[in-house]
Formats: structure tokens, C-alpha cells, sequence
């Protein structure tokens, strides 16, 4: 096993490190006491309870419909055992399913828990993303005006790094919202689980860490003009995310073991990066909500929702490209400031109509749009700051290069893990011309600033400058791996 500056197997450890760094003062209380990591770790579920809650008792198990296994043994049926023969009595409470047949994180699923959730009665999620968000949702919905709840989650799949972050992705009217909420006391991450899960799920929380390259970018823009709040730390809590991301990759994708519990200390580090951020945006810049917009218009196209972190790590792929487009080209004296602040109702109208096509009933658009209004609202505020950037580019666009990687070097990472380099080769197929306009129009779906608001805002942002952009970048995947279609697919 490699070393870890910073290791999640030892929070005693990594919570004595951060105290000790400049900016400790401003990390937020969270809530994470214990990682479990190893081939074992899940019969550890027991007693770990018992150590945050106290004597055996009443337990409610939140898990979905999915089949799993632990090697030969039923996973979910092997949790209530180990639970039941330790004196527990766990009461399992399984997600309702949608149209689709699949548990969603979604308000509905949130109030499904909190219904079940008693004062003093701990809780354990069986699941991945959808229902670690949940389950930690409800509890922190649930705890907001009473004593917490002791919440222990039981990773079954590397698949996200919403097990460390102290927020959740919980839809509303179909759209994808970025919520406050909490972590789980303790995380078990048991490999012989992790192995068993399908590969494709391994590659999503790859994909789900490789936005590092881009994100850190999008947020240091946003904090220099004052709608962000950059942390040095995070940064530095990341350097073990970016010194044996590639050299394991191959293990990780092989689901070896090691690669297994390399991963789960990966994205364990990489949640934590958020949650003392106080936010999402250290991994979540324009390459997630680029993702999010592929979701959002799923049904329309007539296709299944994907797999998030496969579609973020190739999105990846044209956010490196324009943020270093952004970073050579950008001439500030040629930039027409005046220009650069559309007015709220011609701004409006842009949103409304991007997703009218998808959603006619415009429930969609009046959500997009009354997040967009917040950044429309925040960039106008922040023209002087605008202007002290482009006064100082030089040495701010020096900054950005250290954050930001050369588009190459960021595909080429993005192929070493063994991510899908075309958008026809994702676990569900998406034809380009569905990811372009995911890419063209995911700016006016948030409040956060990203690098492509600053290009839309600058006046790039534009046809000919997405088809540049889809062009280069698959002329990089095209030289990695050129035995792959070259051309897009259209629909």
C-alpha cells in the first residue's frame, strides 16, 4: 500500500493535519470520525455502530431494490445477519422505485426515509450515490431540530465521492440541485464488495475525480471575482488525489484489492476536499454541470440516464480544452467590458428558451432560471473585481497553470484510467450532438461562475466555438486511441 500524507484509514491522523494548516479556522464542523478500509471491513459494521451508538437496538437499514453481492453471499441479506447476530434489530427500508425501475435521489426519496427515522435510532445505508444522498439527506433534514442520528454508510461501489462530502445531490422538478446536508459518522469500504460491483461503475468515480484537472480552475475564477471562496487547502489535501491517481489506475480499473482500497482513500480525500471547502466546487466546475445537462435531458432524447462519473470524466475532455483556449487566447485589452454584461431580461429569455425544447412546460426553464439569475446578478456586482483580473492577467493566467494542466496531459490522464474518450463509448452511448449542446448550454442551468460563463460573457461562447472545441478534442482521443471511431455520431 502507498503512503498517505493525509489517510482516511487514520481520521484521528487527518484531522490532527488539518488543525494544523493556515486556513483550520474556516473548515466547517463535519461529522466523518472512522474509515474502515480492507478486505474485511464490512464485519467491522457491528461494532462500529456500537462504538458511535452505544448498546445494540432498534437500527434502520436504507437500501435499494438492486441485487448485490460480497463473493458468494447476498450482500443486503449478509448486513441484516451481522446486524441481527450482534443483538441489532434492523428495520430495512427499501427506496421506491420510479417509472425506470431505478431508485432516484429526489425529494420523494428523502421524505420516504425521513418517515422512518425515529429520535435515537441509528442508521445504515446499504448502497452507492443515490442512496448514500439520501440516506444522508434525511438524517440531516431530520437532525436540523433534534439530537443527530448516527448515520453509517456501507459503500457498495467507488462509483462517487458523495461519501465524504457534506452536501447531496437531490433532484427537484427533474433538475439536479446541489443541497447541504451531512456526512456519515463512519464509512466502511469492504473490497471484496467494491470488486463485486460492475467495472463500469469503478470507471464512474474515476471519472467522478478526474474533474480536479479542470474544477480547481473554475473555482479560483469565481473566488477571484468574489462569487467563490478558493481554499489553499484543498489543494493540498489534494496532492495525494493527484500523486497515485495514474500510477494505480490500471489496478483500480482491474478492481484488484489494492486498486480497490487505493480508490476508496481517493475519494475519500476528494469528498473531504468539498466539505472543509464548505462547498462542491473543488470537483464540481463546468464539467459536472455539463454532466447534469445530460441528465436533465435524458428522457427527451429518448435514452437512459448514464453513468454520472463516466459522463463527467469525458466532459472533462472539452472543459480542458477551452479553459486553455481561455488561458492562451485571451487578450484582455481586446475585451469590450461594456459588452461583457447582458441585461437580466434579455438573459431570461436565453434560459427559458434553451430548455423549452426539452420541457415545453417551461418548469424546467423557470427552475434554471431562478439559480442563473443568482450568478447573472453576483457577475454584474463583480465588475470592478472583472476588471482587476483582466488589469492583472498576466500573473493571474500564471496562477490558472498551475491549477489547470496543458489539454493534453489532461487526456491524456483521462485515457490512463481507462476512461471512455468518445462520447459514443459511455456506458450508455450518447451521439455528440446531444453532448454539444449539454456543453453549449450548461452555463445557463446554475448559480456558479465557471470558465464558460466567462467565455459566454466575453462573447466566445458561441457555435463556431463549440465546434472548435468538439474538433480538438477529438483529435486528442483520436491520437490515444486511434483504433475508436473519429467522426462524431449524430442522431
Amino acid at each position: 500500500m502507498p503512503e498517505f500524507t493525509y489517510d482516511p484509514g487514520d481520521m484521528p491522523g487527518l484531522r490532527e493535519k488539518l488543525a494544523r494548516l493556515p486556513e483550520a479556522a474556516t473548515f466547517p464542523e463535519f461529522e466523518l470520525e472512522r474509515v474502515a478500509v480492507g478486505r474485511d471491513a464490512l464485519l467491522s459494521l457491528p461494532a462500529v455502530l456500537a462504538e458511535l451508538a452505544g448498546d445494540p437496538g432498534p437500527v434502520i437499514v436504507v437500501q435499494d431494490s438492486t441485487p448485490m453481492r460480497r463473493g458468494g453471499d447476498d450482500l443486503k441479506a449478509l448486513v441484516r445477519r451481522l446486524l441481527s447476530d450482534a443483538g441489532w434489530e434492523p428495520h430495512t427500508v427499501v427506496l421506491e422505485a420510479g417509472e425506470d425501475g431505478e431508485a432516484h435521489a429526489d425529494e420523494d426519496a428523502v421524505e420516504q426515509v425521513l418517515a422512518e427515522l425515529r429520535p435515537g435510532v441509528p442508521v445504515v445505508s446499504v448502497g452507492s450515490g443515490t442512496v448514500t444522498d439520501v440516506a444522508k439527506h434525511a438524517c440531516f433534514r431530520f437532525g436540523r431540530d433534534r439530537e443527530p442520528l448516527t448515520l453509517v454508510s456501507c459503500a457498495t461501489a467507488n462509483s462517487m465521492l458523495a461519501y465524504a462530502a457534506q452536501m447531496a445531490v437531490i433532484s427537484k422538478s427533474g433538475v439536479k440541485r446541489t443541497r447541504p446536508s451531512r456526512l456519515s459518522d463512519a464509512l466502511i469500504y469492504d473490497t471484496d464488495i467494491l470488486r463485486s460491483a460492475p467495472g463500469h461503475m469503478v470507471l464512474a468515480g474515476i471519472g467522478d475525480i478526474v474533474p480536479m484537472y479542470v474544477s480547481f480552475g473554475d473555482w479560483y475564477i469565481a473566488s477571484r471575482l468574489g462569487l467563490g471562496s478558493f481554499k489553499e487547502a484543498s489543494v493540498d489535501l489534494l496532492a495525494d488525489v493527484r500523486a497515485k491517481l495514474l500510477p494505480y489506475a490500471r489496478e483500480m480499473g482491474e478492481r484488484t484489492p489494492e486498486g480497490m482500497d487505493v480508490l476508496s482513500r481517493l475519494i475519500t480525500l476528494s469528498g473531504l476536499t468539498a466539505t472543509i471547502a464548505g462547498e462542491t466546487a473543488p470537483l464540481s466546475g463546468y464539467e459536472h454541470v455539463t454532466g447534469h445537462m445530460l441528465d436533465l435531458a435524458a428522457s427527451h432524447f429518448g435514452r437512459p440516464v448514464g453513468s454520472h462519473g463516466s459522463q463527467v470524466g469525458l466532459a472533462v475532455l472539452p472543459c480542458t480544452v477551452s479553459f486553455n483556449i481561455l488561458l492562451e487566447e485571451l487578450d484582455p485589452t481586446a475585451v469590450d467590458v461594456d459588452a461583457c454584461y447582458p441585461s437580466p431580461p434579455a438573459m431570461e429569455e436565453r434560459v427559458r428558451a434553451a430548455f423549452a425544447p426539452i420541457d415545453p412546460s417551461g418548469r424546467m426553464g423557470e427552475e434554471c432560471w431562478s439559480d442563473y439569475r443568482k450568478k447573472l446578478e453576483g457577475w454584474h456586482g463583480a465588475r470592478p473585481a472583472f476588471e482587476s483580473l483582466l488589469a492583472d492577467w498576466e500573473r493571474e493566467r500564471e496562477r490558472l497553470r498551475e491549477l489547470v494542466p496543458p489539454a493534453d496531459e489532461c487526456v491524456q490522464a483521462i485515457a490512463d484510467a481507462g476512461l471512455p474518450l468518445r462520447w459514443e463509448d459511455l456506458p450508455v452511448p450518447i451521439p455528440e450532438d446531444e453532448a454539444r449542446w449539454a456543453y453549449a448550454n450548461a452555463h445557463l442551468m446554475r448559480d456558479r461562475l465557471s470558465h464558460a460563463d466567462l467565455l459566454h460573457f466575453v462573447g466566445w461562447f458561441d457555435e463556431a466555438f463549440v465546434d472548435r472545441v468538439f474538433t480538438r478534442a477529438r483529435e486528442l482521443a483520436g491520437a490515444l486511441r486511434p483504433s475508436s471511431p473519429a467522426g462524431p455520431v449524430q442522431r
